[in-house]
């Protein structure tokens, strides 16, 4: 059995012939129960962790390294004793292990390195960890509106390259029966974090379709966040918005006719978040922006599997339509649907994942 260490991702004691581990690099700078990684990384931190370099910036990092400091240290000595032997290590949110420590101290393993938040990360947590792996996956098919994500890898001298869908739960699937996707009672969901850009997005939809628009997500400040706005001259957004556990969100979902997807980048650049997914897994049809190069086109295909719109005002006249057309939301519902259960599932996208890094021969 090969073994896998799978950075923030649950442990698998037998997936496919790979036994998969994690790692927890917070618990070595005083984690709190409450911390989690994502909202760290979304929220931002306070300037002791930027210090501590828990942003994972190749500049914190590099330093931490440097200046050898004592919980970082500790926290690299555990991580190569554990994973030394290992067949593959991949860091799928963000690196944090120095380059200079992969290279020297962990040449057995495979290790992959992961794209995750670009172009916004691509120079502070990617590229300069580049050279100490061996292969390098990616979860947007483009880097921005003007090169795909391949081209832009193999620029950086990465010719090793996976596209590994954004999929990392497993969905319970329903039968898709005509009542499945007819009898739905709410208009339209955006469930998610939001950006500076993307809540003035969200509030010019709240405006026109209030209480028919239902928003979720972890907001800061107990949900807030969008209120609180106000304390920094920014234009508010006055509703709290709150956050639902998977199972409450799944339940949602199956009563939702439209969801509206929105990536980070304004001007059209990444595509293919966790919600892009979600949204046809769970039989609501998706209106979803474009993606630069329209490499959206290669997750869900136009107009069969998935509406997309150019701007918010775009995005209004198609949900607007087709809360009004039953019978086409449905048909791109179903769509999606079924091409989410055939392409698209956790374990089918892992377990392809995982069968090319072992493939792949480390550096040595």
């Amino acid at each position: 059995m090969k073994r896998v260490c799978l950075f923030n991702f649950p442990a698998v004691e037998d997936f496919h012939g790979y036994r998969i581990d994690s790692f927890d690099p917070l618990a070595y700078f005083g984690r709190h129960d409450h911390w989690d990684w994502n909202d760290l990384i979304l929220w931002g931190l306070n300037g002791f962790l930027k210090r501590r370099g828990i942003t994972a910036h190749a500049e914190a990092v590099d330093n931490l390294y440097r200046e050898k400091d004592r919980a970082y240290m500790r926290l690299v000595s555990d991580f190569i004793e554990r994973f030394r032997e290992y067949d593959i290590i991949v860091m799928s949110t963000y690196n944090f292990i120095h380059p200079e420590i992969l290279y020297h101290e962990l040449k057995r393993p495979i290790k992959i390195l992961g794209f995750i938040d670009d172009p916004l990360s691509t120079y502070m947590r990617g590229l300069p960890y580049l050279w100490a792996f061996d292969g390098a996956f990616y979860i947007s098919p483009s880097y921005d509106e003007r090169t795909f994500f391949p081209d832009a890898l193999e620029r950086w001298g990465c010719e090793r390259h996976y596209w590994w869908p954004l999929v990392v739960q497993r969905f319970k699937y329903m039968e898709p029966t005509d009542e499945f996707f007819s009898f739905r009672d709410i208009d339209l969901i955006y469930i998610g974090n939001a950006s500076r850009a993307k809540l003035e997005r969200l509030l010019t939809l709240k405006k026109t379709f209030g209480k028919r628009f239902v928003i979720h997500g972890r907001w800061p400040l107990k949900g807030y966040g969008g209120i609180a706005r106000v304390l920094f001259g920014k234009p508010i957004f006055p509703y709290r918005v709150v956050s639902v556990s998977d199972a409450e969100r799944a339940n949602l979902y199956h009563r939702v006719k439209i969801g509206i997807n929105m990536h980070v980048s304004h001007i059209p650049r990444e595509t293919g978040n966790m919600r892009m997914y979600e949204l046809p897994a769970h039989g609501v049809m998706q209106i979803c922006d474009r993606g630069g190069c329209d490499a959206n086109e290669k997750i869900f295909e136009p107009n069969i599997e998935a509406i997309y719109y150019d701007d918010i005002s775009h995005a209004i006249e198609l949900i607007s339509y087709f809360l009004e057309h039953h019978e086409e939301r449905i048909r791109v519902a179903r769509a999606g649907f079924e091409r989410f259960w055939r392409d698209y599932t956790w374990e089918l996208n892992l377990k392809r994942f995982l069968d090319w890094a072992g493939a792949l021969r480390a550096h040595v």
